[in-house]
């Protein structure tokens, strides 16, 4: 029976039953055999458990709270730009670039101390942008058969196109974590989710995992809604 209390009993009485996620061949197996799995996509283990609990300290509400001046900071230049760009309103123009920006600065501030100066035309942005939306198509439960059907993974062309995109992330991610290294030894970085936890022992997320707990994981509902 689909009552509430059936649904009550299902996800909340067994909600520690329901906290894993599947594997998928080309999201797990391809996509991300070089950087490891977000939180939002990580099968349940000790490692994702740590990340989990990192990831809830970052989003309790008095952290939440303390990123209001960053909502502001990108509200404001998200709006004062959509002016500009539209003549006071007078030219027509797609809002979306916008609310992307919006989007990945707070992302990326909240996560890496870093937010991107140019405007909706900047590479790094597009890039960015362009890389998580194919990615995220790479998941879609309706177009990848892969997924579900072995036999379609003996065709190398979606395995090739998976790793394409595979390596544009790696570079962009890797480029992220570099500049926040160099500012963390020169002295110069904001207070941040992945700095705190490059500097915290006691985290114990090594090299190869700790960064997938990145933006993309922090971050997700920002990336569904503009993406």
């Amino acid at each position: 029976m689909n009552s509430f209390s059936a649904v009550k009993y299902f996800w909340i009485t067994h909600q520690s039953s329901l906290i894993s996620r599947p594997t998928l061949h080309t999201f797990h197996n391809v996509v991300s055999s070089s950087q490891g799995f977000t939180i939002g996509t990580s099968p349940w283990d000790e490692s994702c458990k740590r990340r989990r609990k990192a990831a809830a300290t970052a989003l309790n509400r008095p952290a939440v709270q303390s990123y209001m001046p960053i909502l502001d900071l990108e509200s404001t230049a998200s709006i004062k730009e959509l002016l500009e760009d539209s003549k006071d309103g007078t030219v027509d123009i797609d809002p979306n670039p916008y609310f992307q920006r919006f989007a990945l600065n707070t992302s990326l501030t909240l996560n890496y101390g870093i937010r991107i100066d140019g405007n909706i035309e900047d590479k790094l942005l597009k890039e960015i942008v362009l890389v998580e939306r194919e990615i995220s198509n790479l998941r879609s439960t309706s177009n990848n058969w892969q997924d579900y059907i072995p036999l379609l993974r003996l065709w190398p062309s979606r395995n090739r196109e998976a790793k394409i995109w595979r390596e544009r992330r790696d570079a962009y991610l890797s480029h992220l974590l570099e500049m926040l290294k160099d500012r963390i030894a020169k002295g110069t970085d904001k207070p941040c989710i992945t700095g705190n936890i490059l500097k915290d022992p006691e985290a114990k997320l090594n090299e190869g995992k700790n960064m997938r707990f990145s933006f993309f994981s922090v971050s997700f509902f920002f990336k569904k809604k503009v993406l």
